[in-house]
């Protein structure tokens, strides 16, 4: 069984709310997540409609995992700065349908960033594409790359797909944790899934937003992730039934419409788990 650790970050102008107490938005001025030279953390930005994900190492750096919705960009460049992330020295795309080209070209712009990763398709699409970014270097992830991305973060490519449905799904690996962001909802994906072995994956980010059969309760067992979670899309309703998939399968559920933004610190051992709700962030 794995074990769940819940814990409170260093605020500045915040006040703690016990677990059992109503939920109160509060408004965070800055976070600190005191993050050792060794230790990493990720956070699963609350948006009004679309994914990012930022990857914080205690050496500093911040990579960032998608985009965002089209018109986020005021959300997004204030959680940014919640979490000091002046500078990103990369960006991952994982799927078409989860960046959008303004947003990346003010994200690259504004923070400094030296580096985009994609699969093959969307790479060249990048390198094609209208928008000048002949002073970014354009990386390419196929299926089965693995990379150390960061000082102990290890990542791999389990699936990168072209069929409807398909995007590239990465499972990132920090001493003992595993993040998995699956994207991919082909019958093809979900075969090559089912092969791998995936019986250590702590966290699962959930593909498509939560469209119905999105993921199958075989993929749920087969995995059997302690913590999912699912960002929102304005024009996307997730199905109703899977959320009582991964209730029966004992996973805890983060959507960010309804929890807020989620930080998860990891160190060698454990993980600590905070979710943040900024009152003003769907006005």
């Amino acid at each position: 069984m794995k074990v769940l650790f819940a814990f409170m970050l260093m605020f500045t102008n915040w006040y703690y709310i016990p677990k059992d107490s109503p939920a109160v938005p509060v408004k965070v001025e800055s976070i600190d997540l005191k993050l050792k030279s060794d230790e990493l953390a990720m956070t699963f930005f609350s948006l009004s409609s679309g994914e990012a994900s930022l990857i914080h190492h205690g050496n500093d750096q911040n990579i960032l995992i998608n985009t965002g919705g089209q018109g986020t960009e005021p959300e997004l460049k204030k959680l940014l700065k919640l979490y000091g992330a002046n500078e990103i020295s990369t960006i991952i795309l994982t799927d078409e349908e989860l960046y959008n080209e303004t947003s990346l070209v003010w994200l690259i712009e504004e923070y400094g960033v030296k580096q985009v990763i994609a699969g093959e398709t969307l790479a060249s699409q990048l390198k094609h594409g209208n928008t000048d970014l002949s002073d970014i270097n354009i990386h390419i992830w196929s299926m089965d790359t693995k990379q150390q991305l960061l000082p102990g973060l290890q990542t791999e490519v389990l699936y990168n797909g072209n069929d409807s449905g398909d995007g590239m799904d990465v499972s990132f690996t920090f001493a003992r944790h595993r993040v998995f962001f699956m994207n991919s909802t082909s019958e093809k994906a979900k075969e090559v899934f089912l092969k791998k072995d995936l019986s250590n994956v702590n966290i699962l980010k959930l593909p498509a937003f939560g469209r119905e059969k999105s993921i199958s309760e075989d993929m749920i067992k087969h995995m059997d992730p302690q913590i999912a979670i699912l960002f929102h899309k304005s024009s996307v309703k997730p199905d109703s039934d899977l959320f009582g998939l991964l209730n029966d399968a004992w996973v805890d559920v983060y959507y960010t419409r309804k929890h807020g933004t989620v930080t998860i610190k990891f160190t060698d051992i454990n993980y600590e788990v905070i979710t943040i709700f900024q009152e003003d962030v769907y006005k």
